[in-house]
């Protein structure tokens, strides 16, 4: 920033005054943003609240939605709402939120965004190895550095709907905006370095459920949305279809995601079975979408997990694991369906590859079952020579991951004893890449060191780097807790991954895979770059991140 750089507002720009390069811009005037009907000066359903705060160091009108009806939420939603900025230049653009009990923050968007971008005060850690986050204060979040000729920013209450977590809140929170003026030959020169350093994987997981069963809307926008912060991140999609053998897309083989009992399942039906009704296929909306941002895109099932209904399941009874919690892998014709279903994906759809994931319900053999491994050995290797005739006729490499746990809190059990032969799999090329979990992953970190094998370990949200439970009594929403605000899991934060990260790469890691994660962090944008990872911790900041003062509501 330059040393003469000057501090703008709203007035110098209604003024005339054209911020130069280094100047800072602070907007406040929600005033300004239309449909100005939508704003009020008190808190009313349908409504932006036009709220008074004040800080140690001054203070304004926060625009706020703190409305909420659990009977009909969706009352509580206020229209999206448009700021004509009238700027010309290259901006960082920083947004001023605050952090409330649960939930908040803002979702912004500048015109010609496909889709809009989640800026979450609660990118925080919550567990016993951190002080808790502050409740109550300002915190300002980079968005991102963008060109603003002609253009206009739009905001809205969080994924533009309600969430089912803590049932019909919608609160939202935007202080300020604040916009850096940036020369655009510096920030092209900034463009170019990052993309001559080195670079790992960064595999961003989403399991096909949770983010509709919170946050789901009719609008094929709430799938897109999934996936809008990864480019900033360089960061890879792992997209789960939802289960073993039923599908979040329209699948010829697959059953459906059909479940009523908890009020996000419910949502969460309603939405995916509208969209297959409705002829809108959103596996292929969303690899279009990935290949236009430069996203590769691989298609997760999961190895064993039956939830919903299928008609194999219910015509092959005989297929069954003696304890009915998935397919017998030991059965050829129930192995010949599971590579079948997959290889339709591969075929007809425009990915990067297939993840199969090992890690839910961990059972795919009969505890008496011979030759487990040479079994499973043997159907990977099906599904090995499916791809690369699939990928052969479509001219481009199609990958085959496998992600496992070795050793966690919440199944103690080794890849052996679910029937995975994971020195085999390395030893002769048949993944591409493995993502061990759990503590036994440095094992698979050396298995994989000189062969063509790439090891991305895997970390989930809730837990640590060595597979330990984050904190105490880490679940799945329950039915009898619907309706009812109770604490978040207890999760790593931004610091915590950054730090276990940085500790696998210098251990010899191609990348990391991150399970579980409610969103692709606007924290972690550096991640997959070991050179910025380090310096980011060697000074300790987090990126794109402050702290702000402490609010006062008048």
């Amino acid at each position: 920033m330059a040393a003469s750089s000057a501090t703008l507002t709203d007035r110098d720009l209604v003024a005339g005054v054209k911020p130069a390069i280094g100047d800072i811009v602070i907007l406040s005037d929600f005033a300004k943003c239309t449909p100005r009907s939508a704003i009020s000066p008190t808190s009313a359903k349908g409504k932006w609240w036009l709220r008074p705060y004040r800080t140690a160091s001054g203070g304004g009108q926060m625009l706020c939605v703190e409305a909420r009806d659990k009977q009909y939420p969706q009352t509580c939603i206020a229209p999206t709402l448009t700021w004509p900025l009238r700027l010309q230049g290259v901006y960082d653009i920083w947004v001023g939120t605050y952090r409330p009990d649960f939930g908040g923050g803002i979702d912004i968007r500048v015109s010609g965004d496909k889709a809009f971008t989640h800026i979450d005060p609660w990118e925080e850690a919550f567990n016993q190895a951190n002080p808790p986050a502050k409740v109550g204060n300002l915190v300002e979040c980079l968005f991102k550095t963008a060109s603003l000729d002609g253009k206009r920013l739009q905001i809205r209450q969080p994924k533009g709907t309600y969430q089912s977590f803590w049932w019909g809140l919608c609160n939202a929170h935007i202080a300020y905006i604040k916009l850096i003026r940036r020369d655009p030959a510096q920030v092209a020169a900034e463009t170019a370095r990052m993309a001559k350093l080195p670079r790992k994987e960064v595999i961003f997981d989403r399991d096909g459920f949770s983010y509709i069963w919170l946050w789901g809307t009719d609008d094929i926008e709430c799938v897109l949305a999934q996936v809008e912060q990864l480019p900033a991140a360089q960061m890879s999609l792992n997209w789960c279809i939802g289960s073993s053998m039923e599908a979040n897309f329209p699948h010829p083989m697959a059953g459906r995601i059909v479940t009523t009992e908890r009020l996000g399942d419910k949502r969460a039906t309603r939405v995916y079975q509208g969209f297959i009704d409705r002829g809108a296929d959103i596996l292929k909306v969303l690899a279009a979408r990935c290949h236009e941002l430069g996203v590769k895109l691989y298609v997760s099932q999961r190895a064993n997990a039956h939830y919903f209904e299928c008609k194999a399941w219910n015509d092959h009874p005989e297929w069954r694991l003696k304890s009915g919690g998935g397919f017998d892998y030991a059965n050829p014709e129930a192995r010949a369906w599971y590579r079948d279903m997959l290889l339709y994906i591969a075929e007809h759809y425009d990915i990067d590859g297939l993840t199969i994931d090992f890690t839910r319900q961990r059972r795919h053999f009969n505890p008496d079952q011979a030759d487990q491994l040479q079994i499973m050995n043997a159907y990977l290797r099906d599904v090995r020579a499916g791809l690369d005739r699939i990928g052969k006729a479509k001219g481009k490499h199609l990958a085959l991951n496998a992600s496992f746990d070795c050793g966690t809190w919440y199944e103690d059990w080794t890849p052996e004893r679910e029937g995975l032969d994971v020195a085999t799999w390395v030893k002769e090329g048949i993944v591409d890449c493995i993502m061990p979990e759990g503590r036994e992953h440095m094992k698979y970190l050396t298995m994989c060191k000189g062969t063509k094998v790439r090891c991305c370990p895997r970390v989930t949200y809730q837990m640590t780097f060595d597979g330990d439970a984050a904190g105490a009594n880490i679940h799945d929403p329950e039915p009898w807790e619907d309706g009812k605000d109770r604490p978040d899991n207890f999760h790593l934060g931004p610091l915590d991954l950054m730090k276990g990260i940085d500790k696998w790469y210098k251990a010899g890691a191609d990348g990391v895979m991150l399970f579980n994660m409610p969103e692709a962090w606007t924290t972690l944008r550096h991640v997959a770059y070991p050179q910025l990872l380090a310096e980011d911790l060697k000074a300790g900041r987090i990126y794109g991140r402050r702290e702000g003062e402490a609010v006062q509501w008048k």
